[in-house]
């Protein structure tokens, strides 16, 4: 396969399409669960992918000095809340809200007290529904995703077996995808910033065609950056792991050094 370089619209996507370590971030003396119960409660039953942020965590990071850090907006946006939940359906997306907030953000509509959703008023009145029954409706999904990064600062998970629409060299994923029940991504902030990929094979056979196109992915992706030795160094020494129907792949940097080259990543357009 042709390998094209990352583009501002990919990471984009990836980012609603595709979002495990504490980040170390502050100090908490209980540790708060995984995933907000109430936010998980918002998401339908039909999403293929589903991304989360802790917006304090990120505000708390050197990441967001990075310059061109595409987070800074996300964050900036809203900046009264302190936890981000976005899922996409194929045609929707939805932006469910936690914050101390008593009228909800700019679009958004309030579920609950401190809870708000954003988006299509499609979108907000199935979050709205699903709120009532006080349970996710992608329970498979939220299950993945917040086992494979729930305490991280940024996680993403989607449903496997049917392309994404992702541009640049991340539609090189869908190959991925075709053998997956689920896949991930998760970016822990601490002393450094943590990168994983991950992906549940749906076999074991199947785990081992994802390792071999994860293995082919974060290669091809690093020959393309060989004028940026920092970055082709970083996604040569990934660490790739394949345990039954798990697989994972885990790269490490300091924090401004990941902002940085997530920056250049998000500045090179698609050829």
């Amino acid at each position: 396969m042709r390998f094209q370089p990352f583009s501002a619209n990919g990471l984009r996507t990836f980012a609603l399409t595709t979002l495990a370590f504490t980040a170390g971030v502050g100090c908490r003396q209980t540790a708060p669960p995984a995933v907000d119960p109430g936010m998980s409660a918002c998401i339908p039953g039909d999403t293929l992918a589903l991304a989360a942020a802790d917006l304090d965590q990120l505000r708390a990071s050197p990441f967001l000095s990075g310059e061109g850090s595409a987070a800074r907006g996300l964050v900036e946006q809203y900046g009264s809340a302190s936890t981000l939940m976005v899922a996409w359906n194929g045609s929707d997306v939805l932006i469910v809200l936690r914050g101390l907030f008593k009228t909800p953000p700019a679009g958004g509509s309030m579920i609950a007290p401190g809870l708000a959703a954003a988006g299509s008023q499609k979108s907000i009145s199935a979050a709205m529904a699903q709120y009532r029954t006080g349970q996710t409706g992608a329970a498979g999904l939220m299950d993945y995703g917040s086992g494979f990064g729930g305490r991280s600062a940024v996680w993403m998970a989607v449903r496997g077996g049917k392309p994404l629409p992702l541009s640049g060299n991340l539609a090189n994923l869908n190959r991925l995808l075709a053998d997956a029940d689920y896949a991930g991504a998760a970016l822990a902030l601490g002393q450094t910033a943590t990168l994983r990929l991950g992906a549940r094979g749906r076999s074991a056979d199947s785990a081992e065609r994802v390792e071999e196109h994860l293995r082919g992915f974060l290669s091809l992706a690093g020959e393309a950056e060989i004028h940026r030795p920092e970055l082709a160094g970083l996604l040569g020494n990934a660490r790739i792991e394949r345990s039954g129907r798990e697989v994972t792949a885990e790269l490490s940097a300091p924090v401004d050094t990941v902002a940085r080259l997530l920056a250049q990543f998000v500045a090179q357009p698609a050829r």
